[in-house]
């Protein structure tokens, strides 16, 4: 078992090495769709490229990428501005919101 996880971890780690020798940056190390704060109230901001995300803004200048997590039951959540809240679609839907996506 040590192997084969040995194995995908140098494997993934080529991979990047190759990605970033060819000139290109790795999707999970690449910066989000710029946001900014700047002459915004202190508050949450939809995502701008991410229903299931939302941007809080702290001290009119700093951007802070958040997730909407699962339910328990796995469901998939999505900020819905009007509440500030993260709603499953049916949540949304029961309360007369709109749905992001």
């Amino acid at each position: 078992m040590n192997k084969i996880l040995t194995s995908l971890a140098l494997s993934g780690i080529a991979v990047l090495a190759a990605a970033t020798a060819a000139g290109a940056q790795p999707a999970a190390l690449q910066d989000p769709a710029p946001f900014s704060c700047e002459n915004r109230a202190d508050g949450n901001y939809p995502h701008p490229t991410s229903p299931t995300k939302f941007m809080s803004c702290v001290a009119q200048e700093y951007a802070y990428e958040q997730n909407c997590f699962p339910t328990y039951q796995g469901e998939t959540t999505y900020y819905v501005a009007s509440a500030d809240a993260c709603l499953t679609a049916a949540e949304a839907r029961e309360q007369s919101l709109p749905i992001p996506f």
